[in-house]
């Protein structure tokens, strides 16, 4: 029983040992930034939000000069919109603010081709899922929880040339929207499933010293019209109503310091 325990010990110890220089020799991240959100909805009164958000993230990328390598990328987000739409029952039109908070992670398979003067391109393939809550007013609020993938390609810089680029398509395989319907005047609360579009991405980096490195980007999704779903309005007693997400584009300019930590 001994020798199996020292033997189990062993074997630990040699996967940490083997596991422990990748780590070390990983690129770890932090950063922070200012995003500018412009979500549209193609509905009548048109719905418009338009404002600042701001971001914390993390970056984790496996250091390999070539090959397959492992990557993740995570960021907090959140701010206050402005708001021009109109009510819900009555579609008057109205001019407030929404408030976001949300959280994205992302896991990379990236295929890496080192440069010959330095440098690399990295094919980036990524699965995601951003989850948000977007509170329209102190009743009505809606969750969001978006399962997507990402296919793109990236350069990265380096002492030659300071300069990185991204571009690539990103698509929503799974949507989910819980808008609340039964805490803003219905009986029930059918989830919604906003439709499937593929989104572009891009950025632009520059990289001031080893460490530092500012990264101008534009991220977001757009959204088809989701399946219409049957709730009854018991509000102003108009009984069986039609809902569903319009056609909606939530695109996002932002801008980030990131830093090295090694």
């Amino acid at each position: 029983m001994t020798g199996a325990i020292g033997r189990k010990r062993t074997n630990a110890l040699a996967f940490c040992a083997a596991l422990l220089p990748s780590l070390a020799c990983a690129e770890v991240t932090v950063n922070a930034g200012v995003d500018y959100l412009y979500w549209e909805e193609s509905s009548v009164p048109q719905v418009k939000e338009t404002g600042p958000l701001y971001t914390l993230g993390l970056g984790y990328t496996q250091d390999r000069d070539a090959g397959v390598l492992f990557a993740y990328r995570g960021k907090l987000w959140g701010g206050s919109v402005n708001y021009d739409g109109a009510t819900l029952f009555s579609g008057t039109p109205v001019q407030s603010n929404t408030s976001y908070a949300g959280a994205s992670n992302e896991v990379q398979a990236r295929w890496r081709k080192a440069g010959k003067d330095g440098g690399n391109l990295d094919g980036v393939l990524g699965a995601g899922l951003d989850v948000w809550r977007r509170s329209l007013s102190s009743v009505q609020k809606e969750d969001y929880a978006i399962g997507y993938l990402r296919l793109g390609v990236e350069s990265g810089s380096d002492e030659l040339s300071r300069w990185s680029v991204a571009l690539g398509f990103k698509y929503p395989v799974w949507t989910y929207e819980n808008a609340h319907f039964d805490e803003i005047g219905f009986d029930s609360n059918p989830i919604l499933h906003p439709g499937k579009e593929v989104s572009p991405y891009g950025s632009l980096g520059y990289r001031f010293t080893q460490k530092l490195q500012v990264v101008g980007y534009y991220d977001g999704f757009r959204f088809g019209k989701s399946a219409t779903v049957q709730a009854n309005e018991i509000v102003t007693g108009q009984g069986p109503t039609t809902l569903f997400q319009p056609q909606s584009t939530m695109s996002i300019f932002g801008i980030r310091v990131e830093y090295l930590l090694r």
